[in-house]
């Protein structure tokens, strides 16, 4: 987060007013877009002057830097205590919870600041570096967190056979999950494609376990080869 020294006359509306500017903003986004978004129609639809806006934040890049910020932290709060198995809950069952389930919450599904931030990384030449570093980073952050959650999830046996195998999966996982972003953009129900998401990891662990089953025949030929 941006940190700010504190103003004279900043007064206990502060907090909230900065939070009508960050809805406000989202909702701007959504219905004029990346470019149509301006500091003016933010306030506008925060009801707000745009002096107000401005004080909050110098301009739009640090705008978007904090947009893109506040609504990770937010989904991730509300995502990260489902990446915990339930108790008995077998792999299969696991996976197809957090990626298979369509009346899910919108666990892996493309926020409205990944979707931003994907505008933001495509496009190298935006003027809103602040905001495209900040979610650079995020992504960063959520593929060592998936990775982090593959070598937990993974079968033992399979992990010992294949230690890269999270890192892999893991930017399988923050690929789909652009995917979506692009897909949700486009006014695609995206949610149909879970069920597909949750088959296709579980194709992929279930490929790496049937290599591994299947390694110490290619041994035993290779030694009768030699």
């Amino acid at each position: 987060m941006i940190d700010r020294p504190r103003r004279s006359g900043e007064h206990r509306t502060s907090a909230a007013s900065r939070e009508r500017i960050l809805d406000a903003a989202f909702e701007v986004i959504r219905d004029e877009g990346y470019s149509g978004a301006t500091m003016a129609k933010v306030a506008k639809k925060a009801e707000l002057p745009v002096g107000s806006v401005y004080w909050h934040f110098e301009n739009k890049d640090l705008l978007l830097a904090a947009l893109i910020e506040t609504s990770y932290a937010r989904w991730h709060s509300q995502v990260a205590s489902s990446l915990q198995p339930l108790e008995g809950e077998g792999f299969g069952e696991h996976i197809a919870r957090l990626f298979g389930t369509v009346d899910a919450a919108r666990q892996y599904d493309a926020a409205d600041f990944w979707r931003l931030g994907v505008i933001l990384s495509v496009e190298k030449s935006v003027r809103e570096q602040v905001a495209r570093e900040r979610f650079l980073h995020i992504r960063q952050l959520q593929r060592a967190e998936f990775a982090a959650w593959w070598s937990k999830t993974l079968p033992g046996e399979v992990l010992a056979a294949d230690p890269g195998l999270p890192d892999r999966l893991s930017g399988f996982t923050l690929a789909l999950q652009d995917g979506n972003a692009i897909a949700g953009a486009s006014g695609e129900a995206i949610q149909a494609f879970r069920p597909m998401l949750a088959s296709s990891l579980l194709h992929l662990v279930q490929e790496a376990t049937a290599g591994l089953a299947a390694a110490p025949a290619r041994k035993r030929k290779a030694a009768a080869r030699a």
